[in-house]
């Protein structure tokens, strides 16, 4: 294998793990350095250099020193779960909701289980949460640096900046049809839509210098082949328990989906407008594990949380605290993987 782990880490495969391309990317998180760009290349891994936050972060938190790191993509996620957690309870206390409400969205198994395996997915849900809150409360200069965290940190988050877009765009039109000016929308969201956009176009060009083209994707499909093909390996032959966890998470997932593309027909807001855009996101990727699909779905379900409390939408709330639940009900699914 070209990618070489730190000392005394536990190996399951040959070609190294997505934890491990992290760990890669974390010594050298610009992609100076022609060997790290081979090393990924050569592990069919090229289209995660496309994910530089979370590695820049643990490298900075480690000091640089390559023997820190590992420690650093840990710290990392423990510190943004923590964070993300108490600034979730903060938000719903002060709004008169139950803190307890932040539990729902760290405790799901897209955000917990990437803390153990270094991966970025908390802090990928962690800037898209705060990205949103804050431009839904008028603060878009924060909003748009947590958003450019988010793209740069997992590509699928782009397609929320463009839920984001999409909402001033028809926000816009409803101001001209008032004889409103459309301009002062534009002036008030420009930063929340050009900074990330930016930024994420800016990393996937410099990306695609370094490799000498374009760094890929993550496995495109049709619009639900991804769900269904799961579903049928699970009946197919997987063990009971972990086949109707497995079952049960993938019937979640399609019930935030509709939540989703529901609570934004009936009203469209920010939160609402990101939530439908990453449910489009969340149908067509193919990955073909519940594993992944799980932390695919972690930041619509995270969205949906928001969407359902902003609007004391009790379906909305009771899909993301199912989804959270599934973490406590995962031991009994592996236990019965043999």
């Amino acid at each position: 294998s070209a990618i070489h782990p730190p000392a005394a880490a536990l190996l399951n495969t040959a070609t190294g793990y997505d934890g491990q391309f992290f760990y890669v990317q974390a010594l050298d998180p610009l992609l100076l350095h022609d060997a790290t760009v081979h090393a990924l290349s050569a592990a069919d891994a090229a289209f995660r250099m496309q994910r530089m936050a979370y590695p820049a972060l643990a490298y900075l938190l480690a000091g640089g020193q390559a023997s820190a790191v590992p420690f650093g993509l840990l710290a990392v996620n423990v510190l943004v779960l923590l964070g993300l957690t108490a600034a979730l309870a903060t938000y719903a206390a002060r709004r008169g909701w139950s803190s307890l409400w932040a539990l729902a969205v760290v405790l799901m198994p897209g955000m917990l289980l990437p803390v153990f395996r270094d991966l970025s997915d908390p802090l990928a849900v962690a800037a898209l949460v705060a990205g949103i809150i804050w431009w839904r409360d008028g603060s878009r200069w924060p909003a748009a640096l947590a958003l450019t965290v988010a793209v740069l940190t997992r590509e699928v988050m782009i397609v929320a900046v463009i839920g984001v877009a999409a909402e001033a765009a028809v926000r816009g039109w409803r101001a001209r049809r008032l004889s409103l000016s459309a301009r002062v929308v534009a002036g008030r969201v420009w930063p929340v839509i050009a900074l990330p956009a930016t930024a994420f176009v800016a990393w996937q060009a410099y990306v695609a210098i370094r490799i000498g083209g374009l760094p890929g994707d993550a496995n495109l499909g049709l619009p639900f082949a991804n769900l269904i093909q799961e579903a049928r390996w699970s009946l197919a032959g997987r063990p009971p328990l972990y086949a109707a966890w497995d079952i049960g998470y993938l019937l979640l997932i399609l019930a935030a989906i509709g939540m989703a593309f529901w609570s934004a027909w009936r009203r469209l807001t920010v939160t609402s407008a990101a939530a439908a855009a990453l449910a489009i996101g969340v149908l067509v990727p193919s990955f073909g594990d519940i594993w992944s699909d799980t932390r695919l779905s972690a930041p619509l379900f995270a969205l949906l949380l928001i969407d359902g409390l902003q609007r004391r939408n009790r379906p909305a709330l009771m899909i993301s605290a199912a989804a959270a639940s599934m973490t406590l009900l995962l031991p009994l699914g592996l236990a019965n993987l043999s």
